[in-house]
């Protein structure tokens, strides 16, 4: 019996032995010839991404409520048709909705679609409004605008950026819509380069309303976070500049200030306005159903953010509004620097303080 289990221990030696022969065999036997036509040195192309650390969150859905507290708005007179007033305004507030969603995303492109809804509701004290654009005021004037944002990387250190927005601003309500060719378009074109995690930079150009007419502008794209990650730069000049100081990543402040504005069809529904055909001034060809109203402030402020959740944040904004442009023009037309064409209206508007609340559905 011992002589049998020592011979099927042998057995079974000899066995492994074989088989382990057998594979070093065929490992050895195997033409790494057929990998030849592959690069094992050849690197695999990156591309950089949009993010940069410490940036306050990209908001896919904001829902808020701005107010602007007590100001006058110094209206002109439009010939004999009506008389100067100054309106005393309580405040102006609405409701803002914004979404800006990603609809492609991979390393070799982003591409967002979103729109905004905004309401700006003017509440007077004056106990009689004589002027054609305070009683048109009075009635609200409002935006609505649909946007694409386009992110191309190049490589791992250059990107192209572009945006472009549809806007349509007046004074339309839900059953009364003006002619979508009253539309404002906005671009913005910007080459740049993402020189690290923390810093971008680019050069580009825009064609904006928020200066209320229609310019065309230099831009400069401008996002920096030191090293500590505590304090940071947010900028696309001239629209917009914030310092930014971030308590923990979950609660940040941030300083600066923002140019808001655009180009509000007014349409004479109510016949407030001189009736077309009449001459206004220097005005010629004067249209009441091509009045524009140019709008633009800007906005000092302080901008409190706090995430509630990962996906959650709330913001609080508090500042001031230097109103820069409130005139009333005749059709949508480029006026270049130190252009003479006069206006319907050149108005005054003061300066009031404002905030903003909003909660908002960020990308983590």
């Amino acid at each position: 019996m011992k002589n049998y289990i020592n011979i099927t221990v042998a057995f079974c030696i000899l066995f492994s032995l074989k088989s382990f022969c057998q594979v070093d065999s065929l490992e050895a036997e195997e033409d790494y010839s057929q990998y030849e036509k592959y690069d094992l040195d050849e690197t695999v192309k990156r591309y950089c991404t949009p993010k940069v650390i410490g940036l306050s969150p990209a908001k896919l859905i904001t829902a808020g409520y701005d107010m602007a507290l007590s100001h006058e708005i110094n209206a002109q007179a439009i010939d004999t048709f009506s008389s100067a007033q100054t309106g005393n305004v309580n405040n102006y507030n609405g409701v803002v909705i914004g979404a800006n969603l990603p609809v492609l995303s991979n390393n070799k492109i982003l591409i967002n679609l979103g729109g905004s809804f905004v309401n700006s509701n003017y509440s007077f004290s004056n106990d009689t409004l004589n002027n054609p654009l305070l009683k048109t005021l009075d009635k609200g004037i409002r935006t609505l605008s649909l946007n694409t944002t386009i992110f191309k990387p190049l490589n791992q250190k250059t990107f192209i950026l572009t945006f472009l927005s549809g806007e349509y601003n007046g004074n339309n309500t839900f059953r009364s819509w003006h002619s979508f060719s009253l539309s404002k378009l906005t671009v913005l074109g910007i080459f740049g380069w993402k020189f690290n995690d923390r810093f971008q930079f680019g050069i580009g150009a825009t064609q904006t309303y928020r200066a209320g007419g229609k310019s065309y502008l230099p831009a400069i794209l401008y996002n920096y976070t030191s090293k500590n990650e505590k304090w940071g730069i947010e900028s696309l000049l001239p629209a917009r500049f914030h310092h930014r100081y971030s308590f923990n990543r979950r609660t940040m402040l941030l300083s600066g200030f923002e140019i808001v504005g655009g180009s509000y069809h007014l349409a004479n529904r109510d016949n407030y306005f001189p009736q077309t055909g009449a001459k206004i001034g220097e005005i010629e060809n004067y249209s009441s159903d091509n009045l524009e109203l140019r709008r633009s402030e800007i906005r000092l402020r302080f901008d409190f953010q706090r995430a509630l959740s990962d996906f959650i944040w709330i913001g609080a904004q508090a500042g001031y509004i230097v109103n820069y442009k409130f005139n009333l023009d005749s059709g949508n037309f480029y006026r270049g620097i130190g252009s003479s064409a006069p206006m319907v209206m050149e108005n005054q508007v003061s300066s009031a303080p404002y905030f903003q609340i909003s909660l908002n559905l960020v990308s983590p």
